[in-house]
């Protein structure tokens, strides 16, 4: 049976769509200045200047928004994994390849930017349909680029081979993310810009090091 929000997402009612934007901004807004726990659909109803009742036409709780509101987010993950091409650092000097690609950096700035959101939708109590969906677009994402850099020789069985590679690479960055949310990274005394810097550094090299296994 399909969700609540996947079905009423399709209305062509512009008035409906523009609803449920402001809803979807307004629990984003929410997410980043307290604690998810605390947000209720009657705060989201205020920040969003609609009666709580219009909520619940297009929502059947919280998360379900918060699922929906997630998805924008999680296209930008999306296409910053699909920037990072691998193959572009071929030939390269060492110091040149170790170069954090910038749509891979912005990737973490976004995350940090936003942590309170992808603690609870990552976490232990979190949201196991985004987890899910995150992990299986990122796999798509790094497959297609896969494909197109191994070029048409690749034959059944190479492809299946970059599949699990593509989900191996995207189940270790969903779950990268997971704990950095959680704050379980955190250095003491550390600021925000250095910590992204580092991750990124680490999670570049650990992309690099996959697609090495792949095409030696």
């Amino acid at each position: 049976m399909p969700n609540v929000s996947s079905t009423r997402g399709a209305s062509r009612d512009p008035r409906a769509r523009k609803t449920r934007a402001q809803l979807r901004d307004a629990v984003l807004a929410l997410a980043t200045e307290q604690d998810l726990d605390t947000v209720t659909m009657a705060d989201i109803a205020e920040r969003a200047e609609v009666n709580r009742a219009t909520v619940y036409l297009h929502y059947k709780d919280r998360d379900d928004l918060l699922l929906d509101a997630t998805d924008s987010t999680m296209s930008g993950i999306v296409d910053a994994v699909r920037a990072c091409r691998p193959t572009a650092a071929a030939g390269l000097g060492t110091s040149e390849q170790d170069l954090v690609p910038g749509h891979l950096r912005n990737l973490f700035a976004h995350v940090d930017r936003h942590r309170p959101l992808y603690a609870r939708m990552l976490g232990e109590d979190g949201s196991s349909r985004f987890s899910a969906r995150l992990q299986r677009r990122l796999a798509q994402a790094w497959f297609e680029q896969l494909t197109d850099d191994a070029g048409a020789e690749t034959g059944p069985g190479a492809r299946a081979d970059l599949l699990v590679r593509a989900h191996y690479v995207s189940g270790g960055l969903v779950a990268l993310i997971a704990h950095w949310a959680q704050g379980e990274f955190d250095a003491p005394g550390q600021d925000e810009e250095a910590a992204v810097d580092q991750l990124s550094h680490l999670a570049w090299t650990l992309i690099r090091d996959s697609h090495d296994a792949v095409w030696p």
